[in-house]
């Protein structure tokens, strides 16, 4: 029997100092560094370690096509990425994920533009300590974190298909902190405000990514979970009273940007990973999924539900 609970052993790891450098083994090869005519699609990527992420790949030389809330945020970011130089294209595309029609439109923008892709990245998160609900219903953290994720990856897949080796990398967190979805619970609340909305949505996250990679087993396409570990972020924005003051020294523990943005860069971009599906990355390594994940039967119920939620926008 173990001493510590998974949650505690989540809860203390935050107040040990995280690994404040990259590691230097695992760095792209010359050949995985370029990547000159490659199209990635880039969800949460003017802040943070997406924004690290964006910037790293724009300087192998992809076309990034950076999906964002805020006009000026990516605006900014097309600036400094312009004055950087480096060999590769931004653009910036508006897309709310809390939003489904708004992710619709985002997705037409983007097919309009460009007849495959190579890579999608769906790195925008959210962590909403109180609930509130999108202007469709929906507790918000599971529709960034999860929702509006599905729907553009689902709208997304046949130019992915097109590439010769397409990629979709989830960005997930340690699930471990909860023992299992309940599915009847969220069943039960067309607005899935459920008891644990951030790891929840996460977990669910994670679900569909083992049932999208089985789907796609024989189209080339490989789709694979990264939690980046415990790095400097906004996430934890939304904590008030004696969370937020826990947050100032967490953050002076966790990895900074860089660190996170080499685990994204590397799922994108290392052959390591080439025809690797259905796997999830902790930090640098690979480790079993979560529990849930595992169970086929609590992914298909999931995925059924997920589909009749969202059917008027697929």
């Amino acid at each position: 029997m173990a001493l510590l609970s998974n949650k505690t052993r989540i809860m203390l790891n935050l107040f040990v100092p995280q690994r404040r450098k990259s590691d230097p083994r695992l760095a792209l090869s010359a050949a995985d560094s370029q990547l000159d005519g490659k199209t990635v699609v880039f969800t949460g990527g003017t802040d943070g370690i997406g924004r690290e992420a964006v910037i790293r790949l724009h300087r192998l030389g992809a076309h990034v096509v950076i999906l964002g809330r805020s006009e000026a945020k990516g605006q900014t970011l097309l600036a400094q990425l312009n004055q950087n130089g480096g060999n590769g294209q931004a653009s910036f595309e508006l897309c709310d994920l809390a939003s489904m029609a708004s992710v619709q439109d985002c997705v037409q923008r983007i097919l309009s533009a460009n007849s495959r892709i190579d890579v999608l990245v769906n790195c925008a998160g959210i962590n909403m300590t109180q609930c509130v609900l999108t202007g469709d219903g929906f507790e918000t953290n599971w529709a960034i974190n999860y929702l509006g994720p599905v729907v553009l990856t689902e709208l997304l897949l046949e130019p992915l298909k097109a590439s010769t080796a397409g990629r979709i990398v989830n960005l997930t967190t340690n699930t471990e902190f909860i023992d299992r979805l309940d599915i009847d619970q969220i069943q039960s609340k067309p607005d899935f405000a459920t008891n644990a909305t951030y790891v929840e949505s996460k977990l669910a996250m994670n679900n569909y990514s083992i049932e999208l990679a089985q789907r796609l087993n024989s189209s080339g396409v490989t789709v694979n979970s990264l939690c980046p570990g415990y790095i400097k972020s906004n996430l934890l924005r939304y904590l008030s009273g004696t969370e937020k003051v826990m947050q100032s020294i967490m953050n002076l523990m966790a990895s900074p940007t860089e660190v996170g943005a080499d685990r994204i860069v590397r799922l994108v971009a290392s052959s390591a990973f080439t025809g690797v599906s259905a796997e999830y990355v902790c930090e640098d390594k690979m480790k079993p999924h979560h529990p849930e994940a595992m169970n086929p039967s609590k992914r298909q119920a999931m995925q059924q539900l997920t589909q009749a939620r969202l059917a008027h926008w697929l």
